[in-house]
């Protein structure tokens, strides 16, 4: 079963043009985390998933502790 979720990369030639698209490494170890998905949960828990995923890859949080301590210490460097 394969289950592609997602848009080509630069360098990727699509399936359209005559060609099975080339995955890098980082695309080809997702797409078989997909497909696992796909195998254990349904293809539609595995499009739910990777958009999950897609999604916490997206949102950045840093901790108010992470940037008070780098200011702080910005601080005391330019007292230097």
């Amino acid at each position: 079963m394969t289950v592609k979720v997602g848009t080509l990369a630069a360098g990727d030639v699509a399936e359209s043009e005559g060609a099975p698209a080339v995955l890098g490494p980082a695309a080809a170890e997702r797409q078989a985390l997909i497909e696992r998905w796909a195998e254990r949960h349904g293809v539609d828990a595995a499009r739910r998933l990777a958009e999950a995923e897609d999604l916490a890859d997206a949102v950045e949080i840093t901790p108010v502790n992470t940037t008070d301590i780098f200011n702080k210490s910005w601080r005391v460097w330019q007292r230097f």
